[in-house]
């Protein structure tokens, strides 16, 4: 299913191609943005694979993504993943380019988001899940709604050595307050 466009206040949510990797690249490629997430893409081949993997778990309807158009540039990508339809639940998740953070671009693509998976995905709940001590996106979690439901302890070894706690957040769709 091709996903329609979605129009936010200012951005434009839309299906990636492989024809973003350069912009892709940028934020995924970016060490400080891919802290607490996988590891750093190296090159526009690495990430036109990548981006090809997206496209491919999508055509089989396995999860929705969309690449974050600001200005006629793909400045981060949003999704909902891991999508169990039987129990009608996806995953949330997200990369924004540094240069746009703190400005409220993350939140306004996620309600966009959410509002699709909760009515056009029929989905029942949401959860994500982020390395704990990464407050920005606790913050951004928190501020749409989700609940903090717990800690998965020294879940993720990362590229210092240390294992990590991680939280899991979960937005039921009676929680949901759709923007007006």
């Amino acid at each position: 299913m091709a996903l329609q466009p979605i129009h936010t206040e200012r951005l434009v949510l839309r299906e990636p191609t492989v024809a973003d990797a350069g912009d892709v690249l940028v934020f995924r490629g970016d060490p400080e943005v891919q802290r607490f997430n996988d590891e750093p893409l190296r090159t526009v081949a690495e990430t036109e694979a990548f981006l090809e993997y997206l496209l491919a778990e999508a055509a089989a309807d396995l999860r929705r993504h969309w690449a974050l158009e600001l200005g006629g540039r793909v400045v981060g990508l949003m999704g909902l993943h891991s999508w169990q339809r039987g129990h009608r639940r996806a995953e949330l998740g997200y990369d924004l380019a540094r240069a746009h953070w703190g400005q409220g671009y993350a939140a306004e693509a996620a309600r966009a988001v959410l509002a699709f998976g909760f009515t056009a995905m029929r989905l029942h709940r949401v959860q994500a899940q982020t390395i704990a001590v990464n407050h920005r996106s606790v913050r951004l979690l928190t501020s749409l709604g989700f609940t903090h439901e717990g800690t998965l302890r020294q879940y993720s070894l990362e590229d210092d050595g240390a294992f990590r706690d991680s939280a899991l957040f979960g937005l039921l769709r009676s929680e949901w307050t759709p923007a007006v």
